[in-house]
């Protein structure tokens, strides 16, 4: 039971939110795998970065506001031992008072026109940018970002226009792709023309009142003014605790990134809370310098089923089918969650910006999650020079059904795949964990052990320091030919586990990016209210508490926290010179070693790492892909350390065409890439119906144009001899 002053000295009962701010720092310090010293240094770190979520974009507070915020600065440790929220109060006044005069002045900046044929510029990064030094320059700031604003407005109804007159674009000869002419009803007909007109009937408004370039400008103009007046509705919006329990987010998060405090709330938008998925579409988000960025695509999802939506982009607006946008700039993820989410079958629209800071508008039906799409599932490969055959596993996610004793779980399937390859006579295997954010941690070490005798998969290390080794018990080995591993910046967890361990035991060549995401501890869920002494039940619901508990290291003792895992074969990729993965995130806890364990290393068919690495690298040097592939990559970079965003209206579109035209030719590129035949395996399990047959047959064209598949496969046939390798 944690002790609380309060009832000790028998002093009056606190306010709830002095109480929660004392059972959050207590229970932290309680039972976080490493829990900082409360003292002027963390109180620092915690200053820093509230002072960074209150004004992420550096638009309402003045260099003079945080001199006047400082004397804060090492105030915070005493503040929360006490339970006391002096910071907290002060800065939320402050912060308040700022974005009234804001509101003001941006009603006053949107009464005229804006001149969009000035040659003016907005920073990129704010986080690069200094505090405005007075209120003439936040003035100047605000007509910045009006531009661009307005600018995003006229890109979207631009898109839109064009996405119309694709849709209603007649099918040659009134026929479908594949020659059939539709079937149609009047009846139907009718039905369809009604519920079309409904929904583009704003679209087409949109876009017939913007026929010169003044209408544009001024619709646009007021489309900002309301989408403004809901932003500052939403930020001004009076809840304490709501408040509070940001700020308890923040000091929770000021131990580890994946440390957090939840406020009480209903289940429903409390489990969404929890887990980031969003109900509908299936994207993880997190809130990141006042944008919401996705941090992965759920599997079997809606968004990974149509494709367009990809980790690392902004969503800057989100509207319901063709309804006016929201601004989503400065929004929690719950607010995220609530404007995204919805029915199963109904549209959203979502405005992104992608790395390469093209602004694109991608539609998605929502839908509820196929959990057959997230299963283990094969392929027999055939290289286009050779006679052998390659066997292909992918795994979108460690998943496992606790609740039934019977149900599937990864590695079982994983096995049952790994029995059908073994059956056709592979000459070797690549399994895929590219993009497999992990799951449950039993089945990392069970899929591990199908390719290895016996032995140790990973330690953990708790609080106390105390190392568990978890070892695969299983002597039987399900595969014990060549093997490649595919990983990506992208997987982790459990991911980064198995490909740890197989790389270590030098059981596999590891294929992918400069390193996987690095994410190597153990997260917990703690319920505040059952530790309430009886005297303060009354204080109920406080809330839960998500702890970091533990730390998962390799066998070779280096943990797979902070650094991830580095692949032995190295492909660039468009996401290489991004700022993505634990490390880039606030406050990480850092990579370390414990002791390394004894193991036996793989004996049999044993590789030259250094051999396969400078044939694969003379490949790529030689391969047009791989050459266009590493300039995307180098493009991606230079767009992303560009200091400024042009705001003059010829140049802001020139920009957005010449990304668009960028990444239509990378996907060009991609397309044109068949170099494998892919083929399903004797003993698959038949499709249910035409429409699983379909996807089945999409997803191996799609595998077949996969370049970096088609690397692993020439790594395989350096591996087992040069009959296996593709060109």
């Amino acid at each position: 039971m944690l002790v609380f002053g309060w009832a000790a000295a028998g002093i009056p009962q606190p306010t709830k939110e002095e109480f929660l701010s004392k059972i959050v720092i207590k229970s932290l310090g309680s039972w976080h795998y490493s829990p900082p010293k409360i003292d002027d240094a963390f109180s620092r770190k915690v200053y820093a970065l509230q002072i960074k979520r209150m004004d992420p974009q550096k638009r309402f507070l003045v260099q003079e506001d945080i001199d006047s915020l400082s004397r804060f600065e090492t105030d915070i440790d005493n503040e929360l031992s006490q339970g006391t929220t002096t910071f907290f109060e002060a800065s939320s006044a402050l912060l308040r008072r700022r974005m009234l005069e804001a509101q003001a002045l941006t009603v006053t900046v949107l009464e005229g026109p804006l001149d969009l044929n000035q040659d003016d510029s907005l920073p990129m990064d704010p986080e690069k940018q200094s505090w405005a030094k007075s209120k003439d320059e936040l003035r100047q700031r605000w007509s910045r970002l009006l531009k661009y604003q307005i600018l995003t407005h006229i890109q979207d109804v631009k898109e839109t226009k064009e996405k119309e007159k694709e849709k209603d674009k007649p099918k040659e000869d009134g026929k479908e792709k594949g020659g059939k002419a539709p079937e149609k009803t009047k009846e139907s007909a009718k039905a369809k023309d009604t519920s079309k007109s409904a929904d583009k009937a704003k679209t087409v408004a949109l876009i017939a009142k913007s026929a010169t370039p003044e209408e544009q400008e001024k619709d646009a103009r007021e489309y900002v003014k309301r989408s403004l007046h809901r932003l500052f509705e939403r930020m001004l919006k009076e809840d304490k605790l709501e408040k509070v329990s940001s700020y308890l987010n923040t000091v929770s998060n000021s131990h580890d990134p994946h440390t957090e405090y939840f406020k009480p709330e209903a289940k429903e938008d409390f489990d969404l809370s929890m887990t980031g998925t969003l109900e509908g579409i299936g994207a993880v988000l997190r809130e990141d310098d006042g944008y919401i960025k996705v941090v992965s695509i759920v599997p079997g999802s809606a968004s990974w089923r149509q494709k367009e939506l990809k980790a690392e982009d902004k969503i800057l607006k989100v509207a319901q089918g063709s309804e006016e946008p929201v601004d989503l700039v400065e929004a929690s993820v719950n607010e995220a969650v609530r404007l995204i989410r919805g029915r199963k079958g109904t549209e959203v629209r979502l405005t992104v910006q992608k790395p390469s800071g093209r602004v694109q508008v991608i539609a998605i039906t929502r839908d509820v999650v196929v959990v057959e799409e997230t299963y283990a599932k094969s392929a027999i490969m055939t290289p286009a020079s050779g006679k052998k055959k390659i066997g292909y596993i992918n795994l979108p996610a460690f998943y496992h059904d606790f609740n039934n004793s019977r149900g599937r779980t990864a590695s079982a399937d994983v096995r049952d795949e790994l029995e059908k390859l073994k059956a056709e006579n592979v000459d070797g295997i690549v399994l895929d964990l590219r993009n497999n954010g992990g799951g449950a941690l039993d089945d990392a070490v069970k899929m591990a052990g199908l390719f290895f005798k016996s032995g140790p998969v990973v330690q953990i290390k708790d609080q106390k320091g105390n190392t568990t080794v978890l070892n695969d018990q299983d002597t039987d080995i399900t595969y014990d030919g060549p093997l490649v591993v595919m990983i990506n910046t992208f997987s982790a967890s459990a991911s980064e586990i198995v490909a740890a361990a197989l790389q270590d035991l030098g059981r596999a060549v590891i294929l992918g990016t400069d390193t996987t995401f690095g994410k190597g501890t153990v997260q917990s869920m703690l319920d505040l209210d059952a530790y309430l002494p009886p005297a303060f039940a009354s204080m109920r619901p406080m809330g839960s508490l998500k702890l970091t508990i533990q730390k998962f290291y390799r066998i070779n003792g280096g943990t797979t926290q902070y650094k991830g895992v580095v692949p032995d074969i190295l492909i660039p990729d468009a996401y290489s010179n991004l700022e993505v993965g634990e490390k880039n995130l606030d406050y990480p806890m850092p990579w370390d070693t414990v002791s390394s364990l004894s193991y036996p290393k793989w004996s049999k068919n044993k590789v030259d790492l250094a051999t396969l690495k400078k044939k694969s690298q003379a490949r790529l040097k030689a391969d047009p892909f791989a050459q266009k592939l590493a300039d995307l990559s180098d493009r991606l970079q230079k767009q992303r350390e560009r200091t400024y965003l042009s705001l003059q209206k010829s140049k802001y579109f020139q920009e957005q065409e010449t990304a668009r035209k960028e990444t239509e030719k990378f996907e060009a590129v991609q397309k044109e890439n068949v170099n494998l035949k892919v083929s399903p395996l004797a003993l698959a399990r038949p499709a249910a119906d035409s429409l699983d047959d379909e996807k089945e047959k999409k997803w191996r064209e799609a595998l077949a144009k996969d370049f970096y598949l088609r690397e692993a496969v020439n790594v395989l046939g350096d591996m087992g001899g040069s009959n296996v390798a593709a060109k």
